[in-house]
């Protein structure tokens, strides 16, 4: 978790408001074999102008990330 490698590119999955709810939700995409970076985790909340935690993949992986959030959100 929280590894991306430069040569990828990654994309925006989710932005929670919730430091933990995203956190969570890494845990289970990394739990998943999907690849997952967790940005401004640390920041949010705390620092003016940063607002919401960026749950990110690789874009090839995407649509699985998609389909494994939703189980997350139990739908």
């Amino acid at each position: 978790m929280d590894s991306k490698p430069d040569d990828d590119e990654w994309v925006l999955l989710r932005v929670l408001l919730d430091r933990a709810q995203a956190m969570l939700l890494a845990e289970f995409l990394d739990n998943q074999r999907i690849p997952v970076s967790v940005e401004g985790a640390y920041s949010a909340g705390m620092l003016p102008g940063v607002e919401g935690v960026r749950v990110m993949v690789p874009a090839d992986r995407i649509d699985e990330a998609r389909l494994a959030a939703k189980a997350f959100d139990g739908d």
